[in-house]
């Protein structure tokens, strides 16, 4: 098992813009990605699996236009987009609700990638460290997490857990982080 540690807002907590997309529409996106990913030494496709419905896709770093070309410049599909980059937030790809349709909506993954899974062991150890109860699931504000990140006594503990070193992978973590008050470290 693993627990993974990522940025929420108050936006998480609303229910996320939804398209229902066709089989054409997924294969033209997952073509798009691939072009550009060549082209630009990026990898757009998380896995990068030919006959998987279950992906991600970072989008971030791709023109809105473009990429509702390929989604036929539908409505619904344009909302996903535009709200997975103003998020700064892949989007998910995955079967819908009704049989042989396929849905797309803003991912909980950050464009970037940088949330941090850890197995359970070393989730405990890391929050052990940060001078928390090792539970499985909790959320911390991120002014809280940066000013026990800054405190030389919370290095020193997690040096001595061990698990100093995902200290640096927590702050750049951190560093996606928005500015306002409802950013949040959770983990589960």
């Amino acid at each position: 098992m693993s627990i993974t540690f990522r940025i929420a807002t108050a936006a998480d907590d609303q229910p996320r813009p939804k398209a229902i997309i066709n089989a054409r529409q997924l294969a033209a996106f997952r073509t798009l990605l691939r072009e550009e990913g060549e082209r630009t030494g990026t990898v757009f496709l998380d896995p990068d699996d030919f006959l998987s419905y279950r992906f991600e896709a970072r989008v971030c770093p791709l023109a809105l236009a473009t990429l509702a070309r390929v989604f036929d410049f539908e409505t619904d599909a344009i909302t996903v987009l535009e709200e997975a980059q103003f998020r700064s937030r892949r989007i998910s790809i995955y079967r819908g609700d009704e049989p042989g349709s396929i849905a797309m909506a803003v991912a909980l993954t950050s464009d970037l990638g940088l949330e941090l899974n850890l197995a359970n062991g070393n989730a405990y150890a890391l929050l052990e460290g940060l001078g928390l109860r090792p539970d499985s699931v909790g959320e911390l504000p991120i002014e809280t997490v940066r000013a026990r990140l800054t405190n030389p006594a919370v290095r020193r503990h997690a040096a001595e857990h061990g698990v100093s070193h995902y200290l640096d992978r927590l702050d750049r973590l951190l560093a996606c982080a928005d500015a306002d008050d409802t950013s949040r470290l959770e983990w589960a």
